[in-house]
Formats: structure tokens, sequence, C-alpha cells
């Protein structure tokens, strides 16, 4: 995830998959064994400076404080992708 951003938070998923939350950009990404990542949040699902995933069973959940803007934070949900 070199120059993606600034990793605020990862988890291992059972298959060979990490979830990591970058700050910088508002987003949530998931790498594969082989290094390749894939968006699975943005700003356009209500992420503002996410700062902690966990995820259970095929669901993640995203801490989004939004401490640079002060405005709505939340915890945002998303379901992993088969």
């Amino acid at each position: 995830m070199s120059g993606a951003g600034f990793e605020s938070d990862f988890a291992f998923v059972g298959d060979h998959r990490v979830i990591a939350t970058l700050n910088g950009p508002n987003t949530v990404v998931g790498v594969d064994a082989a290094g390749r990542s894939r968006t699975l949040m943005t700003a356009a699902d209500g992420l503002q400076n996410p700062t902690s995933v966990a995820v259970r069973g095929r669901t993640v959940y995203v801490l989004s404080p939004a401490y640079s803007t002060g405005i709505d934070p939340n915890l945002a949900l998303a379901t992993l992708p088969l």
C-alpha cells in the first residue's frame, strides 16, 4: 500500500486479505495476498477521516470521526465482496 495514503488502521480477513483505512484520501481499501488493492468505501459513502476498522463475518465497521470538519461523525458499515 505504499503511496496509498496515511494508513490509520487495518484488520485481517480470514481469506488472506487486509482491510485498511486511509485517513487522508477518506477511503477504505482491501488488499489481497498478491498486493492488489480494491477500494471498498470512499467519502461518497460518508467517510470523513476513517480511523478504525473491524471485521465480523462479511461486515466491515469503520469509525469515521470527522475530526477535521467536526460535521457528521459516524460508524459506517459495508459488506465484503465474495
